[in-house]
């Protein structure tokens, strides 16, 4: 029997020994994944694993690179015939010798990155002038200190080159574009000036070298700034008009000189320039629509007009905006990169930046604060020209420093996002060097294990309870049966202990490769094992699962075509679900949504070349709102299909004036629209109206309101007695109204 002193030795060191026991718990953090093959299933794109300025051939070859751009501000001056660039404002408007994995000509660039297993974007110029020789004392820049005087700074190596301000540092001096540049021009012509250089020359070479290869053009760069990054040669700011008429005239000249031609555009510079522009006074004189919304709606219309398409893929650049970080702690600016990336995706995540939460940078669109900038942009995109895919040709988020760990594994994350979120091109600015971390991040996409290995091709829904701003997942099947799964565990302090749960997938084995903070120089590869449910990862990793299992696809899959929209408050859109692999029938359940929105089932039988129909209405409240539908086939399988209805505000209205009259045949009559807002957040005056007619001919297609809302056309009834029905359509911005007008020839 143990004494009393004995005893409670005893007692104590069980005690302690509990106490260490459970020291370990708050280490841990418990999170429950789900991962469903047959939900929200769908291709990934594999050109989102692209980036700028890799250090060479070899580091494509190696990190996976899937596209490589040759862009940026120096790409809008790019001399084809001298590889030379002018610096503009991001360093002193001098002309230099342009490079890119060594190469400064353009063409051998295109076969390099073709031989090193990647796929080109190139930068067609629409500015109208390119660089004269690099500088070397030979006068070779825009801002001559001898010629304009002294200047708010000049360059330390060339003292006579300045940055073009006064010295005041804030007016702006006026280049002669003549001093450090070369005409660029369409095609020859009489009476070209000397050193001229030609576009249709320069894109027969390029589409020669691109060959079988995809040919990628960014039509420039960030043109919405071209009046801050280029200010010698174009020292306005960039205006609606402008940016939509040089547009459509370049990208439809790039395509009769190249008709492969892949044209992304207007690769957008940022957030406040997506909905305003660089213009002040513009936005006003186009019936306050949102510049981003407005550039695609003419597009359309003028392609409609045409006959052919002008932008093939929506482009912007989507640096995730985050606030003043001035003086802050590095672990401060790790936890910001680590959260930042939920701008992307999350509809819950208020913006920390001042130039998104704010209240002045749009009016029309809903839940201005949260930017949701993947299925926002989509769905505008959806919304006014289907079938135009989203592509970010800049992006970056590496607020603690492109060697910190932590943004290895913000772009690990970002990389699963673009693809859960059906971006369909994305190059990073710039790719990952292979001494730092975020490099062997791209490699568990694209190399993980040396032989290739990549990704699994189809995201399928991965759900899980944890916080964004410390756990993320993604999810992806073969049709082989290999499953991947990315966990990244953002917190640098606890370990996450997963439990998962499948379904239409049933893993067997798996192998892991990991990269982690302890260990930021390689991919760590484990032996395969039998499949756990339940998993340990440890803080700031990034670890690929890659799984060996079975599949239950069914006989077809399908997708909402689309599966994000846009939509009014109050008023209506459809969907039109389409079989998409396999060549099985599909039967449309009952839609399930967010409050807000009404989803109905009109077409529910889907084949292949049968579209379904599902009418969506949007209610009387602006904002997201979520919606799934079950689809089950012939086999009995049944795949859950969702995504997004953006419902902005209630839409313009448009009033009609000359309906119902009549006339002889090949008779004149006038007709007109009155754009009435509302509270679609717009304006009466500079807005746009396309006309259609069921028969005879219009004065126009497309017709801009006067300071009264008006817009007048005139209908040439024709030649054959008959019913003739005119329909305008106001901007899709302002809610896309419509009305139709009844004529009669008689």
């Amino acid at each position: 029997m143990l004494s009393r002193f004995a005893a409670l030795l005893l007692f104590s060191f069980l005690f302690l020994a509990a106490f260490a026991a459970n020291a370990q718990k708050p280490g841990t953090t418990n999170i429950a994944v789900t991962i469903d093959a047959l939900t929200d299933r769908h291709p990934i794109s594999q050109y989102v694993y692209g980036g700028a300025y890799p250090e060479n051939a070899s580091t494509i070859t190696d990190s996976g690179l899937s596209v490589v751009r040759w862009g940026g501000n120096a790409t809008s001056t790019y001399n084809w015939k001298l590889f030379t660039d002018n610096a503009d404002n991001d360093y002193f408007f001098e002309d230099f010798g342009y490079t890119e994995i060594g190469d400064g000509d353009s063409t051998k660039y295109i076969q390099d990155v073709k031989a090193a297993g990647s796929n080109p974007i190139m930068t067609m110029v629409m500015l109208p002038w390119v660089a004269q020789s690099a500088e070397n004392n030979n006068g070779h820049w825009s801002f001559s200190v001898a010629k304009y005087g002294q200047q708010c700074a000049t360059d330390p190596y060339n003292s006579d080159a300045g940055d073009g301000l006064k010295t005041d540092c804030t007016t702006e001096l006026t280049a002669n574009p003549n001093d450090a540049y070369y005409p660029l021009l369409d095609q020859p012509g009489n009476g070209d000036p000397p050193n001229s250089v030609y576009r249709n020359q320069w894109a027969a070479a390029l589409a020669a070298a691109f060959g079988a290869a995809p040919h990628f053009y960014n039509m420039d760069n960030e043109i919405d700034i071209w009046g801050s990054t280029h200010f010698d040669i174009h020292p306005q700011p960039s205006a609606y008009n402008e940016l939509r008429n040089t547009f459509i005239g370049e990208s439809t000249a790039l395509k009769g000189w190249d008709p492969k031609a892949i044209r992304l555009g207007p690769v957008s510079c940022c957030w406040w320039f997506y909905w305003n522009g660089a213009n002040n006074n513009d936005k006003g004189a186009h019936a306050g629509d949102d510049f981003l919304p407005w550039w695609l709606n003419e597009v359309y219309w003028q392609d409609k007009v045409n006959g052919a398409r002008s932008v093939d893929i929506f482009d912007i650049h989507a640096y995730p905006d985050g606030p003043n970080t001035s003086g802050w702690t590095q672990a401060q600016l790790q936890a910001l990169e680590l959260r930042i990336f939920r701008d992307y995706w999350d509809p819950a995540y208020v913006s920390e930046s001042g130039d998104i939460n704010q209240q002045w940078t749009t009016q029309i669109q809903p839940n201005k604060t949260i930017p949701f900038r993947i299925p926002r942009m989509r769905a505008i995109a959806n919304m006014i020209y289907p079938n135009t895919p989203l592509s970010f040709t800049e992006w970056n988020a590496s607020f603690a420093g492109e060697s910190d760990f932590s943004t290895a594994l913000a772009d690990a994350e970002a990389y699963g996002i673009m693809g859960r979120e059906r971006l369909y091109l994305a190059s990073r600015w710039v790719a990952p060097v292979p001494t730092n971390p975020n490099y062997l991040a791209l490699k568990l996409y694209r190399n993980y294990d040396g032989q290739h290995h990549e990704f699994a091709t189809e995201s399928v829904s991965d759900t899980n309870n944890g916080n964004p701003d410390l756990f993320s997942s993604f999810a992806a099947v073969n049709p082989t049966g290999t499953a991947t799964v990315m966990v990244v565990n953002k917190d640098p302090a606890n370990t996450a202990q997963v439990q998962f749960t499948w379904n239409g997938y049933t893993p067997k084995q798996f192998t892991s490769y990991t990269l982690a903070s302890t260990n930021p120089t390689q991919i760590v590869k484990s032996s395969t094992e039998a499949w756990t449910g339940t998993q340990s990862f440890a803080p700031y990793s990034a670890t690929l699962l890659v799984v060996s299992g079975t599949g239950q696809a069914g006989s077809a899959q399908w997708d909402p075509n689309p599966d994000t929209v846009m939509v009014a408050a109050g008023s209506t859109v459809t969907l039109r679900p389409k079989i998409t692999a396999g060549k099985g029938t599909v039967t449309l359940g009952s839609p399930q949504s967010d409050s807000g929105v009404t989803l109905t089932v009109t077409q529910g039988s889907l084949s292949v070349g049968k579209n379904g129909a599902v009418t969506v209405k949007a209610g009387s409240t602006p904002g997201f709102y979520h919606y799934s539908i079950p689809g089950t086939d012939n086999t009995g399988v049944t795949q859950n299909e969702g995504g997004w209805i953006v419902v902005g505000n209630p839409p313009a209205s448009l009033a009609k004036t000359g309906d119902k009259q009549s006339g002889a045949p090949g008779a004149q009559l006038n007709l007109s629209v009155t754009l009435n807002p509302g509270q679609s957040g717009g304006s009466a005056a500079g807005g746009t109206i396309f006309l259609s007619t069921s028969a005879g001919s219009l004065s126009s297609q497309i017709v801009t309101t006067d300071s009264n809302g008006n817009a007048p056309v005139v209908l040439t009834l024709p030649s054959n007695p008959g019913t003739v029905h005119v329909t305008a359509e106001g901007q899709y911005g302002l809610g896309h109204p419509v009305v139709t007008f009844t004529e009669t020839a008689k």
